[in-house]
């Protein structure tokens, strides 16, 4: 009788765990992101409201994928030395380089404001930020 209750419970508990891990229970979301959508996001963000032509916006992929990789190394630093304040500080250079970067690709006062409208808006740190 035991063994059946233990089981049955087994059972239920999987049945409830499945459906949330299938649907990434949990889990954030630019961590399930290809690199492709995470620039996309990331430039949505950015650029909200602020139209970019053709060849700003192949820069600004570039840019956006330049920094992605340049933290995907700082973070994997990070877990190498144990440093985390170290690995922070990395993150926010990298960061402030791809700002300033993306925002010499915007060629009017008011774009530039609006950029940095945005990038205020943004979350921050892993509250779901970038």
């Amino acid at each position: 009788m035991k063994t059946s209750l233990r089981l049955f419970t087994a059972v239920a508990l999987l049945a409830i765990a499945a459906p949330a891990y299938a649907q990434g229970g949990g889990g954030g979301g630019m961590q399930q992101m290809t690199p492709e959508q995470r620039v996309a996001r990331q430039k949505e963000m950015l650029f909200k409201d602020i139209t970019l032509s053709a060849e700003q916006s192949a820069k600004a992929d570039t840019i956006i994928m330049k920094s992605m990789r340049s933290q995907m190394e700082a973070m994997q630093a990070a877990r190498a030395s144990g440093d985390q304040g170290a690995a922070r500080e990395a993150m926010q250079k990298v960061n402030g380089e791809r700002n300033a970067a993306l925002k010499a690709l915007l060629t009017t006062d008011e774009h530039k404001k609006k950029f940095d409208e945005n990038l205020a808006a943004m979350p921050q740190g892993r509250r779901g930020g970038l």
